[in-house]
């Protein structure tokens, strides 16, 4: 029988004789619960707001991009693609071009980034599910077709292809042609139709236009270069260590990122705004703990009379000693377990009915994400707190207390 955490727990449900010691014990569980689920609620927002970021880029920004190390292009020999496709981790790559174009729909004018793609991108990046109207293809009728973000539709007023029209003109600088010294030859121009449009967020749908690679080759008169190559791994693939081999393999001609290395400022700011809420909340549990030192010291004034039992009946003072160890752990395993079941009820109902809408995003209703690694991190942060406000001025009281019970037996 383990008497210390028996008396402990006694102690703990009994009544007391001074009401404001049964109020603050109440008050130092309902602190820790709140500052729990708090942690669990906001660090599964800051989750949920990483994975929306996530989706809403990832389709732009495959798994892993290679580009050139200088220059805007590269020769497409200079990967060998049929190698690389034949990794255990790769799942499909598209070669890619990118260039600054002028997109024009009667007397509407908008600068876009044309972005030239394979047939498979379009699986690649999913884009049937961010399809918001028209259909996922870059063929029309007649032709070539253009997928655009849908801010850049609604700019320029296009109509999607009627299998006749043809009515949204690209204009392109050559390379190799100074604008000064003719205007006119200086771009080339094109026809095509619109297939359809996609929403994504508001950078890529006021930028982006989606057309086949063929297409932006022979407009920008690239001659089979390339703006990059895009690969899309297997779900679960170590994206670093397959980056780190591929950058070995391809030399320093070439530039291997993943696409957390491509937008690391976003990301770096989303984990660190997640550690400096995480720091705040710790640094409220902390002020918090004083209820647990409070609570624990009007209880050994109390129990006065008991310990100079204790001691009178051979118990010694590392006995008493872990009687309030035990019971201020109680006090916070009891906030602990209060605080996960509200935040994770939190969580659950937000998932579930969406609590917190989100009307005029991408999405309807605040994302939240659940991890275990939080919710363990969470656990041992505010156990760390109720343990070190519950012994380290323990210490110091109990000598007090002790001397004092010891003394009188």
């Amino acid at each position: 029988m383990n008497l210390p955490l028996l008396f402990a727990r006694r102690y703990l449900l009994a009544k007391r004789s001074t009401n404001a010691i049964n109020l603050i014990t109440l008050i130092s569980i309902v602190v820790i619960a709140v500052v729990t689920a708090a942690m669990v609620v906001v660090l599964s927002a800051m989750n949920g707001i990483n994975d929306l970021v996530d989706k809403l880029y990832s389709p732009f920004d495959q798994d892993i991009t290679i580009t050139a190390a200088e220059g805007k292009t590269f020769d497409r020999s200079a990967i060998p693609l049929d190698s690389i496709l034949a990794l255990p981790a790769v799942h499909n790559a598209s070669w890619t071009i990118e260039e600054n174009v002028l997109l024009q729909c009667g007397d509407q004018q908008a600068v876009a980034t044309l972005k030239g793609v394979e047939p498979q991108y379009l699986a690649m990046s999913d884009m049937a599910t961010h399809l918001y109207t028209g259909k996922p293809k870059l063929e029309g009728a007649h032709g070539p077709a253009a997928i655009l973000g849908i801010g850049l539709k609604v700019e320029l007023d296009v109509p999607l292809d009627d299998g006749v029209l043809e009515p949204l003109e690209i204009s392109a600088p050559v390379r190799g042609r100074k604008l000064s010294r003719d205007r006119q030859q200086a771009f080339e121009h094109t026809a095509v139709a619109v297939a359809g449009s996609f929403s994504l967020n508001m950078d890529f749908d006021s930028k982006y236009a989606l057309v086949p690679i063929d297409l932006a080759d022979s407009l920008l008169h690239y001659r089979g270069a390339v703006s990059a190559l895009e690969l899309q791994l297997v779900p679960g693939a170590d994206l670093d260590r397959l980056a780190t081999a591929l950058q070995e393999r391809l030399g320093p001609g070439l530039v291997v990122r993943t696409r957390y290395q491509k937008n690391a400022l976003m990301y770096r700011t989303n984990a660190t705004e997640k550690r400096i809420t995480y720091l705040l909340l710790t640094f409220i549990g902390l002020i918090g703990a004083f209820n647990i030192i409070a609570s624990l010291t009007m209880m050994m004034i109390e129990k006065k009379q008991d310990m100079r039992t204790l001691m009178g009946m051979g118990a010694g003072g590392q006995l008493v000693r872990r009687i309030f160890l035990y019971e201020g752990l109680l006090i916070v395993v009891v906030g602990i377990v209060a605080g996960l079941v509200v935040g994770g009820g939190i969580c659950w109902a937000q998932q579930r009915f969406g609590l917190v809408p989100m009307e005029g995003t991408m999405v309807e209703a605040f994302p939240v994400k659940v991890l275990w690694t939080d919710l363990l991190l969470v656990v041992a942060t505010v156990l760390s707190i109720g343990l070190l406000a519950t012994r380290v001025p323990l210490r110091a009281l109990s000598r007090r207390f002790l001397h004092t019970a010891s003394t009188s037996v």
